[in-house]
């Protein structure tokens, strides 16, 4: 009896001292170590408490991975883009998607294609022959419907146009026109099947802004749905002839017009697949278009961005969006069904797509060394889902969290590892970071620093740009601030100019010496021409001694 009663005392005892260890664990956890170790833990425990239960690891299927590479006016250095393939290959891309347009050495009939700075055939072809010994595969990208203004303005081949006055559509009804693209697709198959053979081919067909407009069309008596579907088939046709193992890929958004009934008309294209892009932190794709594009064509592709998405006059890529855009498009595709039904849609790639040009007429966006971040990032958002994650958003989940658990789960290492820095998404700031073009970044980053501080100059009350040229033609300005005031412009005019040699020697590593002048006049031309402007009032100031009497005719102007 005595031995049950101290086995009962010794557990009341062991129980109550568990419960003050747990207790005290407790505490300490949420309160004193916070404190100690400041939010951090208290951070990471929202974070997992977030992450939760979260169902089966699950992975993407994408044989694809396709780094776009557009140099429509924007030559890159051959010897730059060779040293990017390992870096590329470590980071999951096994294609590049070549969209050449001037910058291809056409012959014959279609020599005035070409930029007068174009690649050289041999080397072209040693660049290629070395990506694709590196394991990658080339795909060309051959506008053949819209943007093509670097044909259409020409003199040769402005009668092509599907208006006289816009040189970006080809009139499609045109036995010309045909002729035309089939020479041009021709030569570019040509080249790259003597390198390999020739698995894919991308003929563009996206933001066609004038379709059925001229009287060959309009004599058709067709809708412009069908115009476009007969043109993506004929095209389809002339690739098929030559080279009939070698698949075409078109950019979808033309065919997301098609009504439901339609679709019903319309037959199956065996040798044409769809790439669905979609560039926003939060892609709007259509079920009923993907369920139509799965019974339509043999597979589906879609395409991020990772610059050249944020605007056509923007520096620098938006991480954020960036980043959110293609976490949101692997999220999306996972396990895949449209309409709730069983048979899963799969995906055969995505195209990292990083535009130089919104057009050949506009003028450039991001250079593709100051984006190597937000390529990385995309990269490593891709690697992830095809290697393995845990199906983080759901249904009703603030994507924003979503976005934010699966950069803390999976990809705060691998950013350390592939750049040495921690990314900040919420900004587009990447110093810190280490990678090939981060010096060329820094002169950008002070630039636009010097930009936004001479921005706030010339509104502030001290300098106002329009109050002096206002004022100046009725010599009314404080003449005991001219010498300073040139001194203090002459000065930024300095700092841009060192900036601008800056730029003209790391640019040059990357790009064609036409294209780093270009980049950057564009830039600078702006603010050195109100600099300028200034400088000159001043000094033509100076010579006045004599004022007149006031009151002045400020209506005389």
């Amino acid at each position: 009896m005595r031995f049950c009663c101290k086995v009962r005392t010794w557990r009341k005892k062991f129980f109550t001292i568990a419960i003050l260890i747990i207790g005290l664990y407790l505490f300490l956890s949420y309160n004193l170590l916070p404190i100690w170790f400041g939010n951090t833990i208290t951070e990471d425990l929202e974070i997992q408490k977030h992450i939760g239960e979260l169902p089966p690891r699950v992975r993407v299927s994408l044989n694809y991975v396709v780094m776009h590479i557009d140099l429509k006016r924007t030559p890159l250095n051959l010897a730059y883009l060779e040293t990017l393939l390992p870096f590329l290959k470590e980071h999951g891309v096994n294609s590049l998607l070549m969209e050449y347009e001037d910058m291809f050495p056409y012959e014959g009939k279609l020599l005035n294609l070409s930029a007068e700075n174009c690649y050289k055939k041999p080397d072209l072809k040693r660049f290629l022959s070395t990506a694709i010994g590196s394991g990658f595969e080339i795909i060309p990208l051959v506008q053949t419907f819209g943007h093509l203004e670097y044909a259409l303005k020409l003199s040769e081949f402005q009668h092509l146009r599907e208006m006289p006055l816009y040189p970006d559509s080809i009139c499609p009804s045109k036995e010309d026109s045909m002729a035309f693209l089939k020479h041009l697709l021709e030569q570019v198959m040509d080249f790259h099947n003597a390198i390999s053979p020739l698995k894919h081919i991308h003929i563009g067909c996206n933001e066609l802004y004038h379709v059925n407009k001229c009287e060959h069309c309009k004599k058709r008596g067709l809708e412009e749905t069908h115009i476009f579907l007969h043109h993506v088939k004929n095209l389809s046709d002339v690739i098929k002839s030559q080279y009939p193992d070698t698949t075409v890929l078109i950019w979808d958004d033309m065919l997301r017009g098609i009504k439901p009934k339609e679709w019903d008309h319309i037959d199956k294209f065996t040798k044409v697949e769809p790439v669905y892009w979609e560039s926003g932190a939060y892609p709007l794709v259509s079920h009923s278009n993907l369920f139509m594009y799965h019974m339509k064509f043999p597979h589906i592709w879609i395409a991020s961005a990772f610059k050249g998405a944020d605007g056509r006059t923007a520096t620098f890529p938006d991480l954020g969006i960036r980043y959110q855009n293609v976490f949101n498009w692997m999220n999306f595709i996972i396990n895949y069904n449209s309409g709730g039904g069983e048979q899963k849609i799969k995906f055969r790639g995505i195209i990292i797509t990083g535009c130089s040009r919104y057009s050949h007429m506009d003028p450039p966006c991001e250079l593709l060394p100051i984006s190597i971040p937000s390529l990385v990032l995309n990269l490593l958002v891709v690697r992830r889902f095809k290697s393995g994650v845990d199906e983080i958003l759901q249904e009703d989940d603030d994507p924003r969290d979503s976005n934010e658990v699966f950069l803390y789960k999976y990809l705060k290492k691998e950013v350390v590892k592939s750049m040495q820095c921690n990314l900040d998404i919420d900004s587009v700031d990447s110093s810190g970071c280490v990678f090939d073009g981060m010096e060329l970044s820094g002169v950008f980053k002070s630039l636009t620093t010097l930009f936004h501080d001479l921005k706030s100059m010339f509104n502030d009350k001290e300098l106002s740009l329009e109050s002096v040229e206002f004022y100046s033609q009725f010599d009314l300005i404080n003449k005991n601030t001219v010498a300073y005031n040139i001194e203090k412009l002459n000065n930024y005019l300095k700092q841009i100019g060192d900036l601008e040699y800056k730029a003209v020697l790391e640019m040059s590593q990357y790009y064609k010496r036409d294209f780093v002048n270009e980049y950057i006049n564009y830039k600078t031309f702006h603010i050195k021409k109100k600099l300028q402007r200034l400088i000159n009032i001043y000094k033509t100031y100076n010579h006045v001694s004599v004022w007149r009497r006031t009151p002045i005719n400020f209506t005389s102007l």
